[in-house]
């Protein structure tokens, strides 16, 4: 484990538990919304709280990513330093015998269908569980069956924490105030940033430095051609859209076009009124993700021809 896990864990664990009216117990202890850069790991962070699980505490129960890689990888640094195994609770697995493993007090992933099932039907002890993680904050909302499940548990059981993951910061950002919303829907009252230029994991990084080989490949003829076609028609989409008085046009410029980050600029300026738009004004904001796809798609010839032809 780098160094910069370690102080991660210990701000996340030293964070008292906090009640609705500001005092203590009520919320957890330990409960909070991590959010990291991309790149630093989130699968060790998350397989080093694993090695802190404790049985006696109660069962820890991990909601299974969407993402297979990230769960292989859990698994995959967690057997590298610990002899114990996480398993899977599964629908394949009869009621009665899930019911002894929620009291067993080790550590499992489980998908939210069931957990959500077990819940409504009591077939989960809730007294026994110490905590939940999840994995995905950043596709969360106040309607998501995470946050239905984390309603529940808390209500049968006060003292069992919630920790939620995110290693997808920009995702963090998209619509009106995510991450705070975010973290209503947990009922969590404790954010921890861990960007890449925080004095911890910048000292890391530089400790051993990678070296960084730049090389690049000019465009054909063709391809330039291409990409000039395409910037003129985002162009007279991005003029159409300055017409509408709708979003700020300091920010609807060609160059910002080119970033992955535009979509997400021009619908948080819309998301608030985007019932109220026309059915023009929602074409041009479709037609723009679509131009800058292309345009992102066009240096990687393979997947510039699939999505062409499909």
């Amino acid at each position: 484990m780098v160094k910069f896990h370690d102080h991660m864990i210990s701000d996340l664990l030293d964070d008292p538990p906090i009640s609705k009216n500001g005092g203590s117990g009520g919320c957890g202890i330990g409960s909070g919304l991590v959010i990291l850069s991309s790149g630093l790991s989130l699968s060790k962070l998350i397989s080093s709280l694993l090695l802190l699980h404790s049985p006696s505490a109660g069962t820890l129960l991990l909601l299974s990513p969407s993402s297979p890689s990230l769960k292989s990888q859990i698994l995959h640094h967690y057997a590298a330093v610990s002899d114990r195994r996480i398993s899977e609770i599964s629908a394949d697995i009869p009621a009665h015998h899930r019911l002894s493993l929620y009291s067993s007090g080790d550590a499992f992933f489980i998908t939210t269908r069931i957990l959500i099932v077990d819940l409504l039907n009591s077939r989960l002890p809730a007294s026994s569980v110490a905590g939940l993680l999840i994995l995905a904050a950043h596709s969360l909302s106040e309607t998501s069956t995470e946050a239905f499940i984390v309603r529940i548990l808390r209500s049968l059981n006060r003292n069992v924490y919630i920790r939620a993951f995110s290693d997808k910061p920009h995702a963090m950002v998209s619509g009106f105030a995510k991450a705070e919303r975010t973290m209503k829907c947990l009922g969590i009252r404790r954010l921890h940033l861990w960007p890449r230029f925080h004095v911890y994991v910048s000292e890391e990084l530089e400790r051993d430095a990678p070296e960084v080989v730049d090389v690049r490949v000019q465009m054909s003829k063709h391809m330039a051609g291409i990409q000039t076609a395409i910037i003129e028609v985002m162009d007279a989409c991005l003029k159409e859209m300055r017409k509408t008085n709708k979003v700020d046009i300091e920010d609807l410029t060609v160059e910002n076009g080119l970033f992955k980050s535009f979509d997400e600029i021009v619908r948080r300026q819309l998301d608030p009124i985007w019932h109220t738009l026309g059915r023009k004004t929602k074409q041009l904001v479709s037609d723009l993700k679509s131009l800058r796809k292309l345009l992102d798609y066009l240096v990687r010839y393979v997947t510039f021809c699939r999505l062409i032809i499909n």
